[in-house]
């Protein structure tokens, strides 16, 4: 296998870790707050920041790592609209994510204390930057397999 296709490997395997613990982390966090059970969510919510960390950060760092090494092999690729788009669209999902990782550690601080007003206000904003985040993360997995030459 040559340089190109182990990157292209490792980008598509990266955006696969991203997207599926970002919907993991999402289903737990919600049903745990769903739930009304401070103890469970205290518990997801210290496991989601963990997730965070050894999963999504990980995983991002190899997906710009192995998307900076495909367009070295390649820099015309910029040249393309649709590619253009991902890039932008991927700016805006690390700027949603951003904020919803500070979330997760007052969500798991508000919930070693008890805070459920505090909760409930920071799961609303959280939900809503996810909400927010999810379609454009599809919308990037849309444009990079079909390459669409019509932008």
């Amino acid at each position: 296998m040559n340089l190109y296709l182990t990157l292209k490997t490792l980008h598509v395997l990266s955006a696969m870790v991203v997207l599926g613990t970002g919907i993991g982390i999402a289903w737990y966090t919600l049903r745990a707050w769903l739930s009304g059970d401070l103890q469970v969510f205290r518990w997801i919510s210290g496991e989601t920041v963990a997730a965070d960390w050894i999963f999504t950060s990980s995983a991002i760092v190899a997906l710009l790592g192995s998307a900076a090494g495909m367009l070295a092999i390649n820099p015309a690729w910029l040249q393309q609209l649709w590619l253009q788009l991902a890039i932008m669209l991927t700016g805006a999902v690390f700027l949603l994510w951003l904020p919803v990782v500070i979330l997760q550690y007052r969500l798991r601080h508000h919930a070693r204390e008890a805070s459920t007003d505090a909760i409930q206000r920071t799961m609303r904003l959280w939900c809503l930057l996810g909400a927010a985040a999810f379609p454009l993360m599809v919308l990037i997995v849309f444009l990079m397999v079909t390459k669409p030459a019509a932008l």
